[in-house]
């Protein structure tokens, strides 16, 4: 879940990735590994992997490129750095769900995207981190579970945005009522999904709350509009501890007529 931390700069490289496509196939330097990428993602049949607004060549592509660009990145801002764990782990939630409920056999297209990595052969694939090694299908719940925190961690820098722009408008006063609901109700499912003993889906929840904290807490509110909003601070609920502490007086209450003939016979000595 260590990713969900930066989805918001995910998404925003993922909305972007088409123009870096663009400058990467009219650079005439990079013309053979463009062409290498297009003719395997040629390879993908739209039977055996299906995307939402988005033909299995393109998004192999998408894939492809997000991996180049993601890796260059790191290598750019602290050499000889490259591509990260939480990079790739991104990248097969991405895949994933973009599969979601489009895809026949997740499994089959995920292998066919494996084939396809390993046939760009060294220069494309990190000696030190194998995106081949990251790719798998999630199962439904612990991807629902991403889903929810990604979310969570978009609609807050969306509120931090706000908050942050002192240029008072009305409908940054609707928006941040709205993003605001939006992470009240998700967190409220988030901790009720964690019932299902997903402990460290409780630990990466518990980390968002305490950024989220620090932020109704500590930073002003610039616009005036977020802290006005009856959703600003996150609801005081979680099932879990509420459980374990009731299970604790359970095994206090079971446990005490156990105790009782240990410690009459010392009452009267």
């Amino acid at each position: 879940y260590n990713f969900c931390r930066n989805s918001p700069y995910y998404e925003m490289v993922a909305e972007n990735i088409n123009r870096e496509i663009d400058v990467q196939e009219k650079d005439s330097q990079k013309q053979e590994e463009v062409q290498k990428i297009n003719d395997a993602c040629k390879s993908i049949s739209k039977d055996l992997c299906s995307f939402e607004n988005s033909s299995s060549e393109d998004f192999c592509k998408k894939v492809l490129y997000m991996y180049k660009f993601l890796d260059k990145v790191q290598s750019l801002w602290k050499p000889p750095s490259t591509i990260t764990n939480e990079d790739l782990d991104f990248l097969n939630y991405w895949l994933n769900v973009k599969l979601k409920d489009k895809s026949n056999n997740s499994s089959m297209c995920i292998g066919k995207f494996i084939e396809i990595i390993k046939s760009q052969g060294e220069n494309f694939i990190s000696v030190k981190i194998n995106l081949i090694e990251h790719l798998h299908v999630i199962d439904p719940n612990k991807l629902e579970n991403m889903e929810l925190l990604c979310e969570l961690y978009d609609t807050k820098q969306k509120i931090t945005d706000i908050m942050f722009d002192p240029d008072r408008t009305k409908d940054k006063e609707d928006l941040c009522k709205g993003y605001t609901k939006t992470c009240y109700d998700n967190y409220k499912k988030s901790m009720d999904n964690c019932l299902d003993e997903y402990d460290d889906f409780y630990a990466a929840l518990k980390m968002f709350e305490r950024g989220y904290k620090y932020l109704t807490d500590e930073v002003p509110d610039k616009s005036g509009y977020c802290k006005i909003s009856e959703y600003f601070q996150l609801p005081e609920y979680d099932p879990v501890l509420e459980t374990k502490q009731r299970r604790i007086m359970t095994f206090k209450i079971m446990s005490a007529p156990l105790m009782l003939p240990f410690v009459i016979p010392l009452l009267y000595k």
